[in-house]
């Protein structure tokens, strides 16, 4: 049973719990897309790179969400397609030309953006209340910032600057 130390709606953090859960399942899905569709100059680096980004996004952040979703006794989606429906974060419209390596990554930058807005709202709503859930949202929001600033190095290697 979860115990907080406030007034806090269980009901609430649930739903941005499942929210999350939702958005690292889509970042997962839509990295591994990139990594298999960017042609070009550094795209087996590129590949790679988004490729380690997704198995975090699933075998960390996903999972340390429905850990946590479990001690609520609540259960992830079962079907898919609910995930899309419940992500706080849809992804960017990705680029039709695999060679355009930069529309790629600022997809995924923008994606990392929206995700690091959502868990720092996760920290506010339960900073003080739910010790648990707070300590989650602090480790996976440094994560999503580490991904960002390390998109933005890849953009700023692929621009050769």
């Amino acid at each position: 049973m979860v115990e907080f130390l406030g007034n806090v709606d269980k009901n609430v953090i649930v739903k941005r719990l499942l929210s999350a859960y939702a958005d690292e399942w889509i970042a997962a899905y839509y990295y591994t897309l990139t990594a298999y569709a960017v042609k070009g100059p550094l795209s087996e680096e590129i590949a790679e790179h988004f490729l380690k980004e997704a198995e975090e996004e699933i075998g960390k952040h996903a999972k340390m969400i429905a850990d946590r979703l479990q001690d609520f006794d609540v259960d992830p989606p079962r079907e898919f397609a609910k995930l899309w429906e419940i992500s706080g974060c849809k992804y960017p419209a990705l680029p039709e030309d695999p060679y355009d390596i930069d529309a790629w990554i600022m997809a995924a930058v923008k994606a990392e953006e929206c995700a690091i807005e959502a868990y720092r709202e996760l920290y506010r709503i339960t900073h003080g209340v739910d010790p648990v859930t707070e300590e989650l949202a602090e480790e996976i929001l440094a994560d999503e910032v580490r991904h960002r600033t390390s998109l933005k190095n890849l953009l700023s290697k692929a621009r050769g600057t």
